[in-house]
């Protein structure tokens, strides 16, 4: 039977994912619930009715003193039953289950209780923030403190072999154990005892919200995921921390996810745009148009003695151009599989590193391309030829065209612009390493493209004056007319580039091959 008592706003805006935890029903059903139109059994009317007046007491409490919102859902932690949180208890008097902890060491064993105990907490809305604890961690660790496990929970941490690097000072409270570091990123913080836990729940529940799937049986299994990536860290090691990369202007149509070369690459649900993207606006149009990367970035921490140390390993000096080169690759592969139905360009809009002591996730918002209305479709059919391309990506040396890789991304970005032309003709040239000899291009043009040849031959004799014009003070053409040059420079880069690693895959990267080209006279030269 429904609920005859009413549902506060405010209640309904804490969201519905608590409520399906608490009443053990679907998130469907909990939306549901929320709307009055779900059908309860008495225990279930009990409970919600009880979770109903528990908010109405302590947001009648947060009034009295002046602070609704912030008073209000930072007592939530604290409401405990036996040791319990009130939330685990009335989940399992509805027939639901909490996480076994099957791990085997001490740490892992209450870190995870801790996390089972707490993950309800996490799926509150507070206001505009996503979760409860986002951007306040002290609530967090407050409510740690709160639960009867926590001085064994801080007595494993500092009995842990790969933590003792990290407190250089052991206080006789959590707070005054502590540890400078700097990592590999370029951040220097202080690791104390008492936010420890607090971070790694924290980046654990980030972690979880970007791959997608929720639940408490997952939470646990990444908080353990996360320690994991925490002690390798703290014993001196190079450890690959989870890398999100979301792009933009295609959807992956057949399939959820895929592996591949560069990672997992997932589609956008609409819990995942929800909690990335965070901008209502956006995220039912992310259902169909966007997809993001799971991969691995390099990173390391210094601590005690080697806290002023700036030599990194190779890996991790090289982890930020390896994340800048795999953009590059996905958005060239997608442009060369969808090359002759002159596609949106395919481009990165944002990247998180989620790293396990950094309080405040790296979220990272790109400077990137307009958003396509129609976006290109993966389908299951097009999987071939992105696999031929990444393999054909990898296989050759590219160093020589990263610079036209790099400048067809800004020239997208801004195709109205004067800026945008420059860099998508510089693209043009540095495809054929064409730097005196500039005027050469369209020769090499006519050997690279067939069929349409004359007009791309055209096309590059055209973007030669058009240089020229710019440069001298003399390009007199308006935004619209800026922007269809580029756009046609940029389809010609694609072009010849796609001619370019199929017919003289030896060539991309040789500082000669503006002449060679001409030279070969349209015949492939062998490696």
């Amino acid at each position: 039977m429904p609920l005859k008592e009413p549902i506060p706003n405010f209640v309904k805006a804490m969201g519905h994912r608590v409520v399906s935890y608490i009443l053990n029903v679907s998130e469907a059903d909990a939306r549901l619930v929320l709307q009055h139109q779900a059908r309860l059994n008495a225990k279930q009317k009990d409970t919600l009715s009880s979770y109903i007046q528990l908010c109405r007491q302590m947001r009648a409490v947060a009034v009295s003193q002046g602070d609704i919102e912030q008073s209000f859902f930072h007592r939530l932690p604290h409401v405990l039953q036996n040791g319990q949180h009130m939330f685990s208890v009335w989940r399992r008097q509805n027939g639901g289950a909490t996480p076994i902890v099957n791990a085997t060491d001490p740490l892992a064993r209450s870190l995870a209780n801790v996390a089972a105990e707490l993950y309800p907490l996490f799926l509150v809305k507070a206001g505009a923030r996503p979760h409860l604890f986002y951007r306040a961690s002290g609530h967090l660790s407050a409510a740690i403190m709160n639960l009867p496990g926590h001085k064994t929970l801080y007595r494993h941490f500092i009995e842990d072999h790969s933590f003792e690097r990290v407190f250089e000072t052991i206080g006789n409270e959590p707070s005054e154990t502590f540890g400078h570091y700097a990592d590999s990123k370029g951040k220097r913080g202080v690791i104390t005892l008492s936010s420890l836990p607090a971070a790694l729940l924290i980046n654990s529940y980030d972690l979880m919200r970007v791959r997608g799937p929720i639940s408490a049986d997952i939470f646990v299994e990444t908080v353990l995921e996360m320690l994991e990536i925490a002690r390798s860290v703290a014993d001196g090691e190079v450890a690959q921390i989870p890398l999100f990369v979301g792009f933009r202007n295609a959807a992956l149509i057949d399939f959820d996810a895929l592996d591949t070369k560069w990672g997992t690459i997932r589609r956008y649900t609409p819990a995942i745009a929800e909690y990335v993207l965070q901008l209502p606006s956006q995220m039912a149009k992310r259902k169909d148009s966007g997809f993001m990367l799971e991969s691995g970035f390099a990173y390391a921490i210094n601590v005690g003695d080697l806290l002023e140390d700036d030599e990194w390993p190779d890996d991790v000096m090289d982890a930020e151009n390896d994340k800048v080169a795999t953009e590059l690759n996905i958005t060239l592969c997608m442009a060369m599989c969808f090359l002759e139905q002159t596609p949106p360009f395919v481009a990165p809009e944002w990247a998180w590193h989620i790293d396990p002591f950094s309080l405040e996730g790296a979220k990272q918002i790109v400077d990137t391309v307009k958003e396509a209305e129609e976006p290109v479709s993966v389908t299951n059919s097009v999987l071939d030829d992105l696999e031929n391309w990444s393999l054909l990506l990898e296989d050759t040396d590219s160093t020589g065209i990263r610079l036209a890789f790099g400048r067809l991304f800004s020239a997208a970005r801004q195709p109205d612009r004067l800026d945008g032309l420059l860099d998508a003709i510089l693209a043009l040239r540095n495809i054929f390493g064409a730097g005196a000899q500039s005027e050469n291009v369209a020769k090499a043009v006519g050997v690279l493209v067939k069929g349409d040849s004359e007009l791309a031959v055209e096309l590059a004799e055209t973007l030669e004056s058009d240089w020229n014009f710019i440069l001298s003070g003399e390009a007199w053409w308006d935004a619209e007319e800026i922007r269809e040059k580029t756009n046609d420079c940029i389809s010609l880069c694609l072009t010849c580039l796609h001619h370019l690693y199929l017919k003289f895959p030896a060539l991309v990267s040789e500082p000669d091959r503006l002449n060679q080209i001409i030279a070969a006279n349209g015949e492939s030269i062998a490696s």
